[in-house]
């Protein structure tokens, strides 16, 4: 028997606008666990004062992904394409041409 494998189908991608948007400033953790890659995200916090404890900040977690090897291998292509942008960009500022 012959197995073919193709390409994943490409759908259009839909855009509802009404899907929560989280904003993270900290990768708090990446995990294999049962064949997905689990990103943590978290945030820091302003918290206020309490009695006579100053304000203080505070590392809470935001949101996670859980990601097919698939899609964590398409997350890591995207993430290589900007950085090299942001690399050429930066050589382009310095004065030097990229390779």
């Amino acid at each position: 028997m012959v197995v073919l494998m193709t390409a994943p189908l490409k759908l259009p991608l839909e855009d509802p606008l009404h899907e929560r948007e989280i904003f993270a400033s900290d990768v708090a953790g990446i995990a294999f666990r049962h064949g997905n890659f689990v990103v943590t995200f978290a945030s820091f916090r302003p918290q206020e004062a309490i009695g006579n404890q100053p304000p203080h900040m505070q590392r809470v977690v935001v949101g996670r992904v859980a990601l097919t090897n698939g899609a964590a291998g398409q997350l890591l292509q995207n993430l290589q394409q900007i950085a090299a942008q942001i690399e050429a960009a930066a050589s382009a500022v310095a004065g030097h041409k990229p390779n």
